[in-house]
């Protein structure tokens, strides 16, 4: 019993086998199958590209978030000495914070270095893969300390992290005795000069390697009495590479308007930068995604099955209609149970195959 389906098993083949004595080649039928092949070599190496291409899918969720509270990191160093600066924050609620008894302010050496205007650095390709491994990356400290001398020390360094509600807020920094901050002392035009290097502002938990739109960044200021204004739009931004990591961070968008303020003509304002943020309702969700190897293996097989199939079959109708409009015969042969040749016909004939 057991012999006999196996020999019915062994028996059994989907794939029927043309003996080479019954098949013909031809000049177009190989010129056919290199076009084919070429054809599906491309297509092939295009699903290869396509299976090793990462993308990513943008979700938009209103933020469930219900923390109060938001860290902000900067490092900004201002082209004025540390005595006649203040830093100060306002938030929508009213609050005011006098923010520079938070934060580092050393005399430093001001640098343009490689720094650039905002909005001259063009991003690449977004790589949440090396995003998230680039957040997990530690440094000794937060922000570095510079080694300068000290007849150089013309600058301020502005540096460190704090906290502030999480509502839209204006963090300034200005001169004592002008805008917002605390203290009675007027400080004279001539000695405020607010050229800035911005190397670091972000929202939220700080990861040094992840670059911001404000990062790098440098503005010259060619007047005393000058206001340099940021206007930052926050969304908390949640990154998944394809390893299944989570990065939560915040992103934000920037534009930055500059103006003179001329005193003698009655313009109004208050030299100094200013820094004015505002956290959107909604958050972003970003997913880095490839094919699974499964459904590139699928995709790949009905790709080159599909087109072997349809090629052979559109080329079998194109001889026949040749053969017949050429007035010859249309040779074929004849498949008996289990794909046994049984003969070979013609239009006009058929013929066993020898016994022998």
């Amino acid at each position: 019993m057991f012999s006999r389906l196996l020999k019915s098993m062994l028996a059994f083949d989907a794939f029927p086998k043309v003996d080479a004595g019954y098949q013909r080649r031809s000049t177009h039928g190989g010129l056919v199958t290199t076009l084919v092949s070429i054809f599906l070599w491309l297509l092939i190496s295009s699903e290869f590209r396509d299976y090793l291409r990462v993308s990513q899918a943008y979700e938009f969720l209103v933020d469930q978030n219900i923390n109060h509270g938001l860290q902000i990191n900067v490092d900004v160093t201002v082209n004025t000495p540390c005595l006649v600066l203040t830093v100060d924050l306002l938030d929508i609620a009213g609050e005011r914070v006098h923010v520079a008894s938070e934060l580092e302010l050393v005399p430093a050496k001001f640098e343009v270095r490689t720094a650039h205007r905002v909005g001259e650095m063009v991003d690449g390709p977004l790589d949440v893969h090396q995003m998230v491994k680039d957040a997990a990356w530690k440094q000794n400290g937060l922000f570095p300390d510079e080694a300068v001398h000290e007849n150089e020390l013309s600058a301020c360094r502005i540096f460190g992290t704090f906290e502030v509600n999480k509502v839209t807020g204006n963090l300034h920094i200005t001169a004592v005795g002008h805008g917002y901050g605390f203290g009675f002392i007027h400080i004279d035009h001539e000695v405020m000069n607010f050229t800035h290097r911005i190397d670091e502002f972000s929202f939220g938990t700080h990861y040094p390697r992840l670059v911001n739109p404000l990062d790098n960044s440098v503005e010259i200021s060619h007047m005393h009495s000058e206001m340099f204004s940021y206007y930052m739009s926050v969304v908390p931004t949640t990154y998944i590479d394809n390893n299944g990591r989570v990065l939560l961070t915040n992103q934000y968008s920037v534009t930055d308007y500059s103006r003179e303020i001329k005193t003698d003509i009655g313009q109004t304002g208050i030299p100094g930068i200013f820094f004015k943020y505002e956290i959107e309702p909604i958050s972003v969700r970003i997913t880095e995604t490839r094919p699974s190897f499964e459904k590139f293996l699928v995709r790949l097989c009905g790709i080159v099955g599909g087109i072997w199939v349809t090629a052979g079959f559109l080329f079998r109708i194109g001889d026949s209609i040749w053969t017949i409009l050429k007035g010859g015969n249309h040779h074929g042969i004849i498949l008996g149970p289990h794909g046994v040749q049984t003969g070979y016909y013609s239009e006009t004939s058929y013929e066993k195959p020898n016994s022998d």
